[in-house]
């Protein structure tokens, strides 16, 4: 893991990550707009650089953020200080996320639950209970099934995932509101990738 956040920190630092598209998803914006995200308060999860946070804030959400990577959240509190948006940011790894001592009307995991796998995805669901208040909404954009090759990493990782995998992993506690075709918007020397977009509630 602390590889992992070294090539992370690496990539934020001398790089651009092709999910760091400078404007938030568009799957986002379009939800917002019709009224389907919750607040007033949202944990955003994997926030990375902090564009998806720092627009839901500009649109009057309680916001905070976090991200294992050091750097990211360093150039996520520099665009909010620049944009004067009121964002609380903060590093962490997303399976500790049963750590924060805070619960949210909605958590939102744009680009996270595909990197994890087997039994971490298990660990990740079972710690968003931790944080999400009852009847509360987990919005979730994944990369899609169909969505072809992924050539961002080697060995076709992350994994893609399918809507019988998100039924699966969110049989228990989460009742599915509608999952729909979404894109993973990249930047610009990156291909958009298809991704299921799903808004579930916290039942227990």
């Amino acid at each position: 893991m602390r590889f992992k956040n070294l090539f992370f920190d690496l990539w934020y630092r001398f790089g651009k990550p092709p999910w760091s598209i400078d404007q938030a998803q568009p799957d986002l914006i379009a939800a917002v707009e019709k009224g389907e995200v919750r607040g007033p308060t949202v944990l955003d999860v994997g926030c990375g650089d902090g564009n998806n946070a720092i627009y839901l804030a500009g649109r009057g959400f309680n916001v905070t953020g976090f991200d294992f990577s050091a750097k990211a959240i360093s150039i996520a509190k520099q665009k909010a200080s620049e944009e004067k948006a009121d964002v609380t940011f903060f590093t962490l790894d997303a399976l500790k996320i049963g750590d924060i001592d805070k619960r949210f009307d909605t958590v939102i995991d744009f680009g996270l639950f595909h990197n994890l796998s087997g039994d971490k995805r298990k660990q990740y669901v079972r710690a968003l209970s931790n944080v999400c208040v009852r009847k509360g909404q987990f919005l979730m954009l994944c990369v899609a099934d169909q969505a072809g090759e992924y050539p961002v990493y080697p060995n076709r990782y992350p994994p893609t995932t399918s809507q019988d995998d998100i039924r699966a992993y969110f049989s228990e506690g989460w009742k599915i509101e509608w999952i729909r075709l979404g894109v993973a918007k990249s930047s610009e020397k990156f291909d958009d990738y298809s991704a299921w977009l799903t808004s579930m509630t916290f039942t227990k």
